[in-house]
């Protein structure tokens, strides 16, 4: 690597910068700044050099640990994010009763859900449409019309 650019993402790591705005302002790969900072000591993106916590304020030698890929991390904020991920997986959100039933009517909203989208395709497959016009209603591809019907026979 060149020396200057060593040496500029070194100034930057000391002064607090996450990887990916070293990343984009010296071009280096992100693994490649994530190297130097674990070669330098410095802690991970999460904190800041001279920072006594997280960036969520949660204090920082207490829950201090490393992840799996030896990355400096704060424990609190991963049982957060853990939390969050495990709600998502075991209690979906539900459907938007009045988004399927203006994209089954042809006018959907400007962002259908997948879950939405899946529903407003059911809906028009029962009254035996084609995927042309379903696809065109729900303003997705006719491939995603059959995905959800195979979904469908599949369920």
């Amino acid at each position: 690597m060149n020396p200057e650019k060593l040496q500029q993402i070194e100034a930057l790591l000391h002064a607090g910068h996450s990887d990916t705005e070293i990343h984009r302002r010296t071009g280096a790969a992100r693994d490649t700044v994530a190297r130097h900072r674990k070669r330098l000591g410095l802690p991970g993106y999460r904190t800041t050099a001279d920072s006594p916590a997280c960036r969520h304020g949660h204090p920082f030698p207490e829950n201090r640990t490393y992840d799996g890929r030896g990355y400096l991390i704060c424990r609190e904020c991963r049982r957060q994010h853990d939390r969050k991920q495990y709600l998502r997986s075991y209690m979906p959100a539900q459907p938007d009763e009045a988004a399927i039933e203006r994209a089954a009517a042809g006018d959907p909203p400007e962002r259908l859900t997948p879950r939405e989208r899946h529903a407003a395709i059911a809906r028009l497959d029962r009254q035996q449409l084609s995927s042309a016009v379903i696809a065109e209603r729900v303003r997705c591809s006719r491939r995603t019309v059959h995905r959800a019907r195979a979904k469908e026979v599949a369920a």
